[in-house]
C-alpha cells in the first residue's frame, strides 16, 4: 500500500514539470519558415531562417541553413556554443 501511495504521489508531483517542459518545444514546418540570405561567410546561394532568439545578440539561438548542393562544411571552431542536426 505504501509503495502505491508513494508512486502515485511521485507521478502527480511530476505532472506540472512535464507540462512546463512541453511549452519550450515547437514544431515548425519548412514551408512556414522565413528564409533570407545567409551571412557572407557561407557560399553564395545559401539561405538562413531564424527559428528562435536573435543570432546577433548574446545567448543561445536556433537557425536552419540551406546550403548549395554538394557543399561541405570545412573544419572550423565556432565562436559560440552550437548544436547541429542533419
Amino acid at each position: 500500500m505504501r509503495k502505491t501511495v508513494l508512486a502515485a504521489t511521485l507521478v502527480l508531483l511530476s505532472l506540472p514539470f512535464g507540462a512546463l517542459a512541453m511549452d519550450e518545444h515547437a514544431a515548425m514546418q519548412p514551408d512556414a519558415l522565413k528564409w533570407g540570405p545567409a551571412p557572407p561567410v557561407l557560399p553564395p546561394g545559401s539561405q538562413l531562417a531564424v527559428l528562435s532568439a536573435d543570432p546577433d545578440k548574446d545567448g543561445l539561438y536556433v537557425v536552419r541553413v540551406k546550403l548549395p548542393s554538394g557543399y561541405k562544411v570545412p573544419p572550423h571552431t565556432p565562436i559560440r556554443p552550437t548544436r547541429t542536426s542533419p
